[in-house]
């Protein structure tokens, strides 16, 4: 599915930080003078995209070589986003380089000009496009998490036991515990720097162990090191005290190891340090249909959401809210505060400081599209859900009308359950919830189709750029 891998063959070629893309190209065994991409034009159809498949039917020449380029730049963005930390670093240097200034109250910002700001402890993220038309018409916001579920290690991670010396881990979200068995991880460490007075900053270091060729990885087994299947509970993984991973044969040997690294027994100690599937993610099935990689569901989201701010135009003013796992104005935050917070700040570069009730009135011919669980049917496209959100028919109609003026499919759910697009819409601002069909949340790889993903782009970027409802 992905054309220009797919005709080579060989092995998924991922782009380098450039962009750019090595192939491997081998003949087939029955023909070899005849590529892949010859033998689907002699036939006069193309088995990468088979008009039985449900979706494609839908997808033009020209955007399938689209679905390539924009998968490809995913995988990418995916290889330097294994942690919520690095994925929210790498999402603003994609912002920077696009071009985007920091939040400045003092200047006097021009329309088409992008903006970023970022949270004090470089978690959340939020861009801004000032558009030309005045913000008492509304404002178009996207609003995603960037945050998942993941396994970290605890302060004063090592410890031996049974011969061995193991990392003793914490689970903070909800993980499908028994899944992580007997996988290969890698060890993403973040070092803070130290700051004024010897406390530790925002900025860091990152050290990575288990990603490269040659370095050696972790794993969590699925018995307790000094148990024997006999005296284990028949249930392998019975809580996520269980998760402890195997690390070396000793701590003196584990230690001087991580010295290598240029990572002391301290600094691991009071250091934000994750384990997650190694090896990045990975291109699935001999069509290369699909992508797998670790908690898609908080990276796809957020990669379409900036790619569509920063290609959109600005005949509005957009922004774009990416939450993190930490707030700076507030704990426990949700969609909601991060909005009410956020818009006030991100109007004032367009329109200086407005009083509550401008504030009020704004919000009242505003829209959000709010990303959120995965849902769906694969390739049927993106998912909206009106008993989540609990949208009112006219927004959920304008959303309709906006993504088939757009090409975007749509597929409508009707599933239970407490959204934020409701606290949202508390605030008086249209809210439609929006889903991509992702399987296997919680597990080391979640399953994601390249077509779904570029139905969340098309779909973003008909938001940023629709008539006001």
């Amino acid at each position: 599915m992905l054309a220009g891998v797919c005709a080579c063959g060989g092995a998924p070629s991922l782009p380098s930080a450039s962009g750019s893309t090595t192939t491997t190209s081998h003949s087939g065994d029955a023909e070899p003078s005849k590529t892949p991409k010859e033998s689907s034009s002699a036939e006069g159809a193309d088995p990468l995209f088979p008009e039985s498949e449900v979706g494609w039917t839908e997808i033009n020449a020209a955007d399938k070589s689209l679905v390539d380029a924009f998968a490809r730049d995913y995988l990418a963005f995916l290889n330097a986003s294994a942690t919520q930390r690095e994925c929210t670093a790498a999402l603003l240097a994609m912002a920077k380089a696009a071009g985007a200034k920091p939040f400045d109250d003092k200047s006097n910002h021009k329309s088409g000009e992008l903006l970023y700001w970022l949270d004090a402890s470089h978690s959340s993220l939020a861009l801004l496009k000032i558009g030309s038309a005045p913000v008492q018409e509304g404002v178009r916001v996207l609003v995603s998490s960037s945050d998942a579920a993941h396994l970290r290690l605890t302060p004063v991670p090592i410890y031996e036991k049974a011969a061995l010396a193991l990392f003793d881990t914490t689970v903070l979200g909800d993980l499908d515990l028994e899944s992580w068995l007997h996988v290969p991880l890698a060890l993403h460490v973040f070092i803070a720097n130290a700051g004024a007075g010897g406390a530790a900053s925002s900025e860091g270091r990152v050290v990575v162990i288990g990603d490269g060729p040659d370095e050696p990885v972790f794993s969590i087994p699925d018995l307790l090191p000094h148990l024997s299947r006999k005296v284990q509970r028949d249930k392998l993984v019975d809580s996520a005290e269980r998760l402890d991973a195997v690390a070396g044969f000793s701590r003196a040997a584990l230690i001087k190891g991580l010295a290598g690294y240029g990572i002391s027994a301290a600094e691991l100690d009071r250091s934000e340090a994750v384990l997650v599937p190694a090896g990045g993610p990975s291109l699935i099935g001999v069509d290369r249909a699909l992508i797998a990689a670790s908690n898609q569901h908080a990276r796809a989201q957020p990669f379409a959401a900036l790619r569509s701010i920063v290609a959109s135009d600005d005949t509005r003013t957009q922004l774009v809210i990416i939450m993190g796992s930490s707030r700076s104005f507030y704990a426990g935050a949700g969609a909601d505060d991060h909005l009410a917070n956020l818009l006030p700040l991100a109007l004032q570069q367009r329109e200086g400081k407005l009083d509550a009730l401008a504030m009020r009135r704004v919000l009242a011919k505003s829209s959000v599209l709010l990303f959120d669980a995965e849902q769906g049917e694969r390739n049927e496209g993106v998912a909206l859900n009106t008993r989540r959100d609990d949208s009112g028919a006219r927004i959920f109609r304008h959303a309709l009308q906006l993504f088939a003026k757009a090409g975007v499919q749509v597929q409508i759910l009707e599933s239970g359950g407490w959204s934020q697009a409701r606290e949202l819409a508390s605030l008086d601002v249209d809210t439609v919830e929006l889903g991509l069909p992702i399987s296997g949340e919680g597990k080391p790889y979640e399953l994601m189709s390249v077509l779904d993903l570029y139905q969340g782009l098309k779909a973003s970027r008909a938001w940023l750029e629709g008539e006001t409802p």
